[in-house]
């Protein structure tokens, strides 16, 4: 199962991808990480793991990767990067890392002025995602970029689920909103976590939002933010984010949406 994990610039996406990930993985399962927004630097060290190589590094920076990409559009070529078939076990070694049994991937990072777009560590992401094919008791959460760009490079295709994360903020709010109409058009389903809440902003979030879309709502936690704040390894265990695992192990893609564009 793959899940994309979306948002505003910092609405906690990042934390909460963390939190799930060592919530899904004492249940027992397989849990890839996959680090796919070009703007952020801890992501390792949320999780506890080394720094992993990037991946458009290890491919030959943004010159060698424009030519791993071209010859893997064909879907005919095979290297050490884009293998016909890539898995848990066969991806590029040099660019993982691994904490307490969740492993990390590291797709690409903007580091120079004038370096270009993000537009390459999109096609990087879209041609693992397509091409990583998953077990059963194996789950892929994806820390996407803030905001919306990774619909329009097609990042989510390969895809089963969306879930966009949701702090106390009307733009954020509105970009659920968009976030949920852009993947569905796509056939792919979403769903809100509410994130930094309590009981005064909890129900004016929720009418902005399909209610039956909220799968939980994650309250302010001092320990989090302080782990957060001196780049901690995230151990914080939440009934909510353990409620966020049951609807995500439990969840079954509906028939209608199986066919994607």
């Amino acid at each position: 199962m793959k899940l994309m994990i979306c948002g505003k610039g910092g609405c906690g996406k990042s934390t909460i991808t963390i939190l799930l990930a060592r919530a899904l993985a004492e249940t027992g399962k397989k849990v890839l990480v996959v680090d796919a927004d070009e703007s952020n630097l801890c992501l390792h060290r949320l999780l506890g793991a080394h720094q992993p190589g990037i991946m458009m590094d290890a491919m030959g920076g943004r010159q060698g990767t424009r030519e791993k990409l071209k010859q893997a559009s064909d879907h005919q070529h095979e290297d050490d990067f884009f293998k016909q078939v890539m898995t848990f076990d066969n991806l590029p070694a040099e660019c993982l890392a691994e904490a307490d049994g969740i492993k990390l991937l590291v797709v690409g990072k903007i580091r120079e002025f004038g370096e270009g777009c993000a537009c390459m560590i999109g096609g990087i992401s879209r041609a693992v995602l397509s091409r990583l094919q998953e077990k059963e008791n194996e789950i892929v959460l994806i820390d996407a970029e803030a905001g919306l760009e990774h619909f329009g490079r097609q990042v989510d295709k390969s895809c089963d689920l969306v879930l966009c994360i949701v702090d106390p903020n009307y733009e954020s709010i509105q970009m659920a909103g968009r976030a949920r109409q852009i993947a569905e058009g796509a056939g792919i389903q979403t769903y809100f976590i509410l994130n930094k809440v309590d009981d005064d902003v909890r129900a004016t979030m929720i009418e902005g939002l399909d209610k039956k879309r909220i799968i939980a709502a994650i309250p302010h936690n001092n320990e989090i933010f302080l782990q957060n704040l001196k780049g901690q390894s995230l151990t914080t265990r939440m009934p909510q984010i353990e409620a966020a695992c049951s609807f995500i192990t439990s969840y079954r893609k509906p028939l209608s949406l199986n066919m994607k564009l």
